[in-house]
Parts: structure tokens; sequence; C-alpha cells
């Protein structure tokens, strides 16, 4: 009984080495992530779509957002990384016109907010236009670029 519960670790042991060999630390995490999203068994409730649009729509009437640009994704996930960088020179470059959120899925809240909007990959951005409709998606890394001719496409410049 010993022997097969240590050859069990053994197996557990050399199996994880290998994955991080493989895939690296990084992509490591993505999967691990990817996979508590896929598999969460989160429950949404009705009463909490008001509450997940709230976080996207700006109810001050100082404030007025054009769009809302909603970037899931993970700690320790590169690509992810790379996408903070991307929206935080969004952020500069559209100022008050664009609502930019970072969820971090890492997070059993984010977990919740990723399961509403069916987010089962990390990292994917979700574009909502100021009437809440979702007008596209993405899952990975997007460039700067490419974000910025979606987002002029929609948003007075």
């Amino acid at each position: 009984m010993k022997n097969k519960k240590l050859n069990i670790v053994l197996i557990i042991i050399v199996v994880s080495v290998s994955l991080l060999l493989l895939l690296g630390k990084d992509k490591l995490n993505c999967a691990i992530t990817n996979y508590k999203l896929r598999n969460s068994d989160i429950v949404i409730n009705q009463t909490d779509s008001a509450k997940f649009l709230a976080q996207f729509h700006n109810t001050d009437k100082s404030k007025y957002f054009e769009l809302s640009l909603i970037e899931f994704g993970g700690y320790g996930c590169k690509p992810c990384m790379k996408m903070d960088t991307v929206l935080a020179d969004l952020g500069k470059k559209y100022g008050e016109k664009l609502n930019i959120k970072i969820i971090r899925v890492t997070e059993k809240e984010g977990r919740k907010t990723a399961k509403y909007f069916s987010v089962n990959k990390i990292p994917t951005q979700i574009i909502i236009d100021k009437n809440g409709i979702e007008i596209f998606r993405h899952t990975g890394f997007l460039s700067k670029d490419e974000l910025i001719k979606l987002i002029n496409m929609h948003i007075d410049v």
C-alpha cells in the first residue's frame, strides 16, 4: 500500500515537472487558469446581470463612455501582462471616451464575471457599446494597432 502511494506521488511529480518543462511556467499558469474557467462550479443568478453591466457603464452623468473594453486575464500569464501594457496605452489615448476594465479570473469574483460573459480562456477582450451590446470579442493577445482600428470604428475621435 505504501509503495502504491509512493508510486502515485512520483508519477504526479514527474508529470508536473514534464509539463513545466514542456509548457514553461507562464503557459502552465494560463493552462491551469483556463481549466479553472472551463470547470468552474460558480452559479450566476439573474439578479447579477445589472451588477455586472453596471461595472461597464457609467451612471454618473458627468462622465460618458462611448465604449467599454473588458480584458479577462490572469496573474502569471505573459500574454495577459502584455495586454495590460497595451490597455494602459489605450487609456492614455482615449481617456474618458473608453472605459477599460481588467478582470483577473485568478480571483473568484473575476471568475464569476467571466462566467457571466461566457469567457473560458484567457486573455479575452470584449468591447461593449454604450447600449450594453457586445460588438467585439477576441481571445489571445491583440496588438495596440489592431485595437485602435477597432475602437476608432465605433468611437468619435
